[in-house]
C-alpha cells in the first residue's frame, strides 16, 4: 500500500517527476494539485491511508493547516534554482519583480549583485492578490515578472514577460528520501505508541498525562473509571475536570509530589504527580494514582502468601504446663491480655518460655489468622536489624538487593510482631521503633514513602528495662509505649512442683523407650536451681534420654548429668546409691550376693533400690 503522495503544479511537471522517480512508482501516488485543489485531493488521499504528502510552497502550507495530523514534506526552492530563474529573467530585462508567496523566495534580494539585476519583491497571500501585485510592479517599471505557477498563469493571460521559479530535480529526490525516512520513523513511533497504549490500558494504576498548558494528552481506562472523565477529554484542561488535583503547581515549580492522598467520586486514592522535563524546561506532567482499597487488597494477598511460608505461631495456652499458683496466675493474666490489642511487655529469665506465651497470646487473639513474626533483637547487628525490621529500597546501601526488601513490620501486617531481647536493641533503632508505634506506619531505608501497618507488638526481655532507662541505655518514651500490658513469667525455681511435670512431658515427647523418673531423681530435679529454666531442663532431659541405659532414671544418674556431687538431695541417699550400684556391678547383679555383701536382708535391699530408683 502506497503511503506517500507527491503533488506537482501542472501535468507537464508531473510527467517529468514520474520519469525522474520511476524506480519508486510502487511507493508514490502522483497527483496534479495546487493550493485549494490540492487540499481537496489531500482529503481523499487521507481516506486511502496516505501518511506523507510532498508539496511545495504555499500548497504545502495550506495542506498542513487543513490537516494537522498529516505529515507534509516541503520541496524546497534552493538558491541554485533562484539563480537559474534570475539568469533567465535578466535576458529579458534588468528590473525584476518577484511576485510570490513569502515562503517561496525569501532573501532573494541577496542575489542582486551576483546576477546583475534589480529585484523588487511583492508578497502575495492568495491568488486574488496577484493582479494587484502585477499592476504595482508594472507601475514601478518592472521589465519581467518572476514567481510560481499561480503568478505564471495570470502573467500569461495578460501577456506580460514572465519566468517561473522551478524546483530542481535534486530537491524532489531528496524530499522523497526524507519522506521515506520520516515514514519509517512514523511507523516506529506507532509501534512504540502501541506498546505504550497497551501498557496504559492494562496498568493497574490510573494514568493521566498533560502538556505544559495542562491539556490532557493521554489517559488510560483505569483513570477514566476512577475520575469519570467526560467523553472527548483529550485536549481539555485537566484543572477544569479535576481542580482539586492542582497539577498546575507541578507545571510551575517543576517539583514532584509523591504519595498524596485524595478523594474523588467517593474513592480514596494514593497519587503521584511528576513533571516531565526537556533539559530544564517543564514540558508536561504525568499523574499516576491507585484506589487505596485495591492496594490494601493486594497487600493483604501478598502478606497472606508470606504468612503461608512460615510466619506462624505454633504454641497456644494448652502447651504451657503447670499447676503452681505462679504459673496459673501468669496464664490467666496472658489470656486476659489476648482479647485486647494493646502492646505487651513480657519479663522473665532466659528460658522461661516468653515466646511460648507470646505465641499463645497471638493465637488466642483476633489476630490469630494473621502472621506471627518473631525477631531476636540481640542476634542481629544494628544496621542489619534496621533493614530487617523496616525494609529497604533497591540500592539503599552497599550490598543491598537491587529489588529492595520488605521489612518484617510490613510482613506482620494484620498480625503480631514479637521483639525478643528488646533490651539489646540499639538506641537509633529504638527511635525508629518508637516512631512506628506512634505513627502506625513504616518507611523503608532509602525511601520517602510511608507505608501504613496494622501490627500488634509483643516485646520480651530478661533485663531490667527501668534500670536501663535510668542509665540512658533505653528510651523512656519507648519503655512506656511497650509496657502497656506487663506480664512477668515466673522462673522455674519459683514453681518447683511444675518441674517434674515438665520433665515427664519432655521424657514422653523425646524418649521412645518409656523412661521413668525415680522419686529420688524427681527430688533432685526439683531441688536444682535451673538457671536456664525450662530450656535447660529440656536439654538435660535430652541428655538423659541419649545416655540412659535403664528404664528408671536414678538420682545418682541425674547428679552425674547435672555435674553435681552434692546437690540438694541428701548425701546419705547419694552415698547409698553409690554403694548399691558398686555392689551390683561386683556381684553381676545377683541380689542375694549383694545383700550378703552389704550385710542387709533381701527385703531391705529391694526397698532401698526402689526408693533410690536403682534397677537390678
Amino acid at each position: 500500500m502506497k503511503r506517500i503522495a507527491l503533488f506537482a503544479p501542472d501535468q507537464q511537471r508531473l510527467s517529468e517527476l514520474q520519469q525522474l522517480l520511476s524506480e519508486y512508482q510502487d511507493e508514490i501516488i502522483f497527483e496534479v494539485g495546487f493550493l485549494a485543489n490540492a487540499v481537496t485531493k489531500a482529503k481523499k488521499l487521507l481516506a486511502q491511508n496516505v501518511e506523507i504528502i510532498l508539496a511545495r510552497g504555499q500548497t504545502a502550507i495550506e495542506i498542513r493547516d487543513s490537516f494537522p495530523a498529516l505529515t507534509v514534506v516541503d520541496i524546497p526552492i534552493t538558491g541554485f534554482d533562484l539563480v537559474i530563474a534570475l539568469e533567465k529573467a535578466r535576458s529579458i530585462g534588468s528590473h525584476v519583480a518577484v511576485i510570490a508567496f513569502p515562503i517561496m523566495a525569501s532573501q532573494i534580494e541577496c542575489l542582486e549583485s551576483a546576477v546583475g539585476v534589480t529585484i523588487k519583491k511583492y508578497n502575495i497571500q492568495s491568488r486574488d492578490h496577484i493582479n494587484a501585485a502585477i499592476d504595482d510592479a508594472i507601475k514601478n517599471g518592472a521589465d519581467v515578472l518572476l514567481g510560481g505557477y499561480a503568478t505564471g498563469q495570470v502573467a500569461s493571460q495578460r501577456g506580460i514577460p514572465y519566468v517561473q521559479v522551478v524546483c530542481g530535480n535534486q530537491a524532489y529526490i531528496e524530499a522523497f528520501h526524507n519522506a521515506k525516512r520520516i515514514l519509517a520513523s512514523i511507523h516506529e513511533e506507532k509501534r512504540k505508541a502501541g506498546l505504550i497504549r497497551t501498557v496504559l490500558n492494562h496498568a493497574y494504576e490510573g494514568i493521566v498525562s498533560v502538556d505544559e498548558k495542562c491539556r490532557i494528552v493521554a489517559l488510560n481506562p483505569v483513570a477514566e473509571r476512577i475520575v469519570k472523565f467526560p467523553p472527548n477529554s483529550l485536549g481539555r484542561n485537566l484543572n477544569d475536570i479535576w481542580p482539586d488535583l492542582r497539577l498546575d503547581r507541578i507545571l510551575t515549580n517543576g517539583k514532584e509530589e509523591l504519595n498524596g492522598l485524595y478523594q474523588i467520586n467517593g474513592v480514596q486514592i494514593l497519587c503521584n504527580k511528576v513533571p516531565i522535563k526537556d533539559e530544564r524546561k517543564v514540558i508536561g506532567a504525568v499523574v499516576t494514582f491507585q484506589d487505596i482499597t485495591k492496594i490494601q487488597m493486594m497487600e493483604a494477598r501478598i502478606r497472606k502468601e508470606v504468612y503461608s511460608k512460615g510466619h506462624v505461631a505454633t504454641f497456644s495456652f494448652k502447651d504451657i504446663y503447670g499447676s503452681s499458683s505462679a504459673i496459673c496466675s501468669a496464664i490467666n493474666e496472658a489470656k486476659s491480655y489476648s482479647v485486647t490489642d494493646a502492646n505487651v511487655l513480657i519479663i522473665g529469665e532466659t528460658g522461661v518460655g516468653k515466646e511460648v506465651f507470646a505465641q499463645s497470646i497471638h493465637n488466642n487473639s483476633k489476630r490469630a489468622r494473621g502472621p506471627f513474626v518473631a525477631v531476636n533483637c540481640a542476634a542481629l547487628p544494628a544496621q542489619l536489624l534496621e533493614s530487617e525490621l523496616f525494609g529497604y529500597v533497591g540500592g539503599a546501601f552497599t550490598g543491598a538487593s537491587k529489588e529492595g526488601k520488605t521489612g518484617l513490620f510490613e510482613v506482620a501486617h494484620t498480625g503480631t510482631i514479637f521483639l525478643d531481647e528488646i533490651g539489646e536493641m540499639d538506641y537509633i533503632n529504638q527511635g525508629r521503633l518508637l516512631r512506628v508505634l506512634q505513627e502506625r506506619s513504616v518507611m523503608r531505608l532509602g525511601s520517602d514513602r510511608v507505608i501504613p501497618v496494622d501490627v500488634r507488638v509483643i516485646a520480651a526481655t530478661n533485663k531490667n528495662l527501668q534500670q536501663l532507662v535510668s542509665e540512658n541505655k533505653f528510651r523512656e518514651d519507648l519503655y512506656y509505649r511497650l509496657n502497656v500490658l506487663h506480664l512477668k513469667i515466673p522462673a522455674l525455681c519459683e514453681r518447683k512442683k511444675d518441674i517434674s511435670l515438665y520433665a515427664i512431658q519432655f521424657l514422653n515427647s523425646i524418649s521412645q523407650n518409656k523412661l521413668k523418673l525415680s522419686k529420688a531423681a524427681s527430688k533432685v530435679l526439683e531441688e536444682y536451681t535451673w538457671p536456664g529454666n525450662i530450656r535447660e531442663l529440656r536439654n538435660v532431659i535430652e541428655r538423659i534420654v541419649a545416655l540412659s541405659q535403664r528404664n528408671t532414671i536414678s538420682a545418682a544418674f541425674i547428679c552425674k548429668i547435672l555435674n553435681i556431687d552434692n546437690s540438694n538431695a541428701s548425701s546419705q541417699d547419694i552415698k547409698e546409691t553409690k554403694e548399691i550400684v558398686a555392689a551390683l556391678e561386683s556381684c553381676n547383679g545377683k541380689i542375694g550376693d549383694v545383700a550378703e555383701l552389704m550385710k542387709i536382708s533381701r527385703s531391705t535391699l529391694w526397698r532401698k533400690m526402689k526408693r533410690l530408683g536403682i534397677n537390678a
